[in-house]
C-alpha cells in the first residue's frame, strides 16, 4: 500500500490539460531555435528579393549594399525604406511583417536558454507533494523513468542535466545539478513539502548523509511525516540499520527506512516466477495457517551467479520456504553455482537463520555456469519408495529435473550466455519444457520480446512476432529494475507492516474472547480502519524503542544461533505499564478524557480507559499485556531479535 495524501493530488480531469500545457510548452521551447532559423532564411530571402525590385526601379538609388542593408533592417523594424509610404512589391510587404516575427522567435529561444535552468529549479523549489530522486544511475533512472510519466519528480543530481538532456525531458521531471548531500541543493528541490526522497547513491554513507539533511529540513512538518528510502549497497547493513532505526523514537516529521534493488528484485522475481509452493509471499499477511504435516518434497531449485541478486533470491527463497514448511518440514534442496560458491555461502549460513531450513549446495565453477556436475547434484537420488527422479517439477521430490533455473550474474551478457546454455543442457537431459530457465537482466526488458513472450503461440496472428525462439518457453527473461521499481512504500515501511501486523494481531486476540467483527470501531481489518486508529497503530510500534530502552533492552538482527526471545512474567507487566501510559499521552493530545461511555466524536471526547494503570480493568490490562508479548515476533519477522544488555550472550 502506498502511503501519500491522495486529496492533494491534481484531479485527473485537471492533471490532463496541464501535462498537454507542460508538453506545449517543451515543444516550442525545443523547436524555437529551428523556427527562427526557417522564419529568418525565408523573410531574408523575401525581403532581398523586394528590395531589389524597389530600388531597381530607381536606378540612381540602386547597388546591391543597399539591397542587403535594408533588407538585414527588416528584422529590427526599421521602417526607412517605407518612409514614402507608397505601394511596395508583395515579398517585401511580407517580409516586413515576417522579419520582426522571426526576430521576436529569435530573442524568446535565447531568454529560455538563459532562464530555463532558473526557471525549473523555481518550479522544482516551490513544488509540492512530489517525489525527490537524488543520484543518477540505474536505480534513479528506473525511479524517474517509471514515476515521472505519472506525477512530479525532482530530479537531484551533479549531472542530471547529462543524464536527462531538454530534448528527452520526460513530462513530470525536474532537475536541479547539484550534490544532493547538501541541505542547500535539497532546500531547491523542495524537500519541505515532498512525500518520499529517495537516496540512491551508490555509497551508502552518501544516502545516509542525505536522510539526514532531509530530515533537518523537514523538521517542521507536522501534517505528515516526510518518507525517506536511502539505498544500501551491502545486503547485510539492512538489518543492522533498520534495528538502530527502530531502536530510536521516531521522529514526527520524518520516517526512514533502507532498501537495496536486489531484495525488491527477489521479491518481484517469485511474484513472477515462484516455485509451485511460494506462490504466495507469506509476508503479505500477518500470520500465515500452520503447515499441515507432513509437506510434500519441493522440486530442486539452481542459482547460477551469486551476485547481490543471487544472493537475496537465496535468502527470500529460505525465508518464504521457512514459513510454508515449518520447523518439522523437508528442506528445500538449492544448487549455487558460482566462481566463489563455497566462501559466500559459508559467510551466508553463519547470519541468515532461515537458511538452516534449506539443503544448499555450493559449486566453484568458472563462470557460474550450469555443468553436468551442478545438474546432478541438484537432483540427488530421491529416497528408496519416493517418485522417479524424472517426475515432473513440483511432484517428485528432490529427485526431479529442476523447476527453475535462475541466472542471476552481473554480465548480462554472460547470463544471456548461461541461460541459453543451461536452457538447451535441461533440454537435452529431461525433454523439452520440463524446467524454466529465467535470466536476470537490469532493465533490458526487451529481450522478453525478442524471444517471445509466454504463451505466445496462443495470440492472434496480429501480434507481432519473436526475433528468436524461446527453445518452447523455457527461457524467461526478467528486467530487475523495471520489475523492482517503483518501490512500493507500503511494502518497505517497516512501521506501517508492524502496525498492520499489530492490528491483524489485535483482531485475533478480540475474536478469540468473543468480539465480533464490526461490533466497535476498531474491530475491523486493516482496509477499513479509521485514519486516527491506524495512526494509533502506528505510534504504537514506533515506540517500541522507547520501551525497550527504558528496561535495558536492545535491538539486534537475528543470527542462527539465536534463541527465541520471551519477556518474563515481570517484563510484561512493567512494559505493559510503560505501553498504558503512552497510550494515555496519545489519547490526551487528542483531546480525551475519562468517562464512563466511550464517545469518539465531537469535541467532547471520552474514554472508559482513560484511567492510571491500578484502576485499569483486567481487560484492558491483558491488552496491554498482549501487545509487549506479541512484540518479539513483530520484530523477527523483520529480521530483528530483542536481546537483554544486562545478561552474557
Amino acid at each position: 500500500m502506498t502511503s501519500g495524501r491522495q486529496g492533494n493530488r491534481p484531479h485527473p480531469a485537471t492533471a490532463a490539460p496541464l501535462a498537454l500545457a507542460g508538453r506545449l510548452a517543451r515543444w516550442l521551447r525545443h523547436h524555437l531555435l529551428g523556427a527562427f532559423a526557417v522564419l529568418g532564411i525565408i523573410a531574408f530571402t523575401l525581403g532581398l528579393i523586394g528590395a531589389y525590385r524597389e530600388f531597381h526601379a530607381d536606378p540612381a538609388t540602386f547597388s546591391w549594399p543597399n539591397v542587403v542593408f535594408f533588407a538585414a533592417t527588416l528584422f529590427i523594424a526599421d521602417g526607412t525604406i517605407f518612409q514614402n509610404l507608397g505601394h511596395y512589391p508583395l515579398s517585401l510587404e511580407i517580409a516586413r511583417f515576417l522579419a520582426p516575427i522571426a526576430t521576436a522567435v529569435g530573442v524568446a529561444d535565447a531568454v529560455s536558454t538563459v532562464f530555463a535552468q532558473r526557471f525549473e529549479r523555481f518550479r522544482a523549489r516551490r513544488a509540492r507533494h512530489h517525489v525527490v530522486v537524488c543520484g543518477c544511475g540505474p536505480t534513479a533512472t528506473a525511479l524517474v523513468d517509471r514515476l515521472s510519466w505519472s506525477r512530479r519528480v525532482v530530479l537531484v543530481a551533479e549531472d542530471a542535466e547529462r543524464e536527462y538532456p531538454d530534448t528527452e525531458l520526460p513530462p513530470g521531471l525536474l532537475r536541479v545539478v547539484g550534490d544532493p548531500m547538501e541541505p542547500l541543493v535539497l532546500a531547491q528541490a523542495g524537500i519541505a513539502r515532498a512525500e518520499v526522497v529517495y537516496g540512491c547513491l551508490p555509497d551508502t554513507s552518501a544516502n545516509l548523509a542525505i536522510a539526514l539533511a532531509a530530515r533537518r529540513l523537514a523538521a517542521a512538518r507536522g501534517d505528515q511525516p516526510l518518507r525517506c528510502l536511502a539505498q544500501v549497497g551491502d545486503l547485510s547493513l539492512i538489518p543492522h540499520l533498520r534495528a538502530r532505526r527502530i531502536g530510536l523514537s521516531d521522529d514526527t516529521g520524518f520516517r526512514l527506512d533502507f532498501f537495496a534493488v536486489e531484495v525488491l528484485g527477489a521479491h518481484a522475481m517469485l511474484a513472477r516466477h515462484p516455485p509451485d509452493w511460494a506462490s504466495a509471499d507469506p509476508s503479505d499477511g500477518p500470520t500465515p495457517p500452520p503447515p499441515p504435516s507432513p509437506r510434500p518434497a519441493p522440486a530442486p531449485l539452481v542459482v547460477l551467479g551469486l551476485s547481490r541478486l543471487g544472493r537475496a533470491l537465496v535468502l527470500e527463497l529460505a525465508r518464504r520456504w521457512s514459513s510454508y514448511a515449518g520447523p518439522n518440514g523437508p528442506l528445500l534442496p538449492i544448487t549455487v553455482s558460482d566462481p566463489t560458491a563455497t566462501a559466500q555461502l559459508a559467510a551466508l549460513r553463519t547470519r541468515e537463520p532461515a537458511l538452516a531450513r534449506i539443503h544448499l549446495t555450493g559449486h566453484d565453477t568458472p563462470h557460474g555456469e550450469l555443468t553436468p556436475a551442478v545438474l546432478a547434484a541438484a537432483r540427488p537420488d530421491p529416497p528408496e519408495g519416493s517418485d522417479s527422479p524424472d517426475s515432473p517439477p513440483g511432484s517428485g521430490g528432490p529427485g526431479g529435473p529442476p523447476e527453475f533455473i535462475y541466472v542471476c550474474q552481473d554480465d548480462e551478457e554472460k547470463a544471456l550466455l548461461s541461460g541459453l546454455d543451461a536452457a538447451q543442457l535441461v533440454n537435452d537431459r529431461f525433454g523439452v519444457g520440463r524446467s524454466t530457465v529465467v535470466v536476470c537482466t537490469d532493465r533490458q526488458l526487451s529481450l522478453q520480446e525478442v524471444f517471445g513472450q509466454p504463451g505466445s503461440a496462443h495470440q492472434p496472428p496480429t501480434s507481432p512476432r519473436p526475433l528468436l525462439e524461446d527453445l518452447q518457453g523455457s527461457v524467461r527473461f526478467f528486467a530487475v529494475n523495471d520489475e523492482a521499481l517503483p518501490i512500493d512504500l507500503g511494502d518497505t515501511d517497516l512501521i506501517e507492516r508492524f502496525a498492520q501486523t499489530s492490528h491483524a494481531r489485535f483482531l485475533d486476540s478480540e475474536l478469540r474472547r468473543g468480539a465480533e467483527l464490526g461490533s466497535r470501531r476498531s474491530m475491523v481489518p486493516w482496509d477499513e480502519l479509521p485514519d486516527e486508529l491506524r495512526a494509533s497503530n502506528r505510534d504504537q510500534v514506533a515506540g517500541f524503542g522507547e520501551i525497550l530502552r527504558a528496561q535495558n533492552l536492545m535491538l539486534l538482527p537475528a543470527g542462527t544461533a539465536d534463541a527465541a526471545f520471551a519477556f518474563t512474567d515481570a517484563e510484561v507487566e512493567r512494559l505493559a505499564h510503560l505501553e498504558h501510559e503512552r497510550w494515555l499521552r496519545e489519547r490526551t493530545a487528542q483531546g480525551y478524557r475519562f468517562g464512563p461511555v466511550r464517545q469518539d466524536s465531537g469535541s467532547d471526547r471520552r474514554h472508559p480507559s482513560m484511567v492510571a494503570w491500578e484502576a485499569l480493568t483486567e481487560v484492558d490490562r491483558e491488552r496491554d499485556r498482549e501487545v509487549i508479548r506479541t512484540m518479539p515476533t513483530i520484530l523477527a519477522h523483520a529480521g530483528l531479535r530483542i536481546v537483554r544488555l544486562d545478561e552474557p550472550t
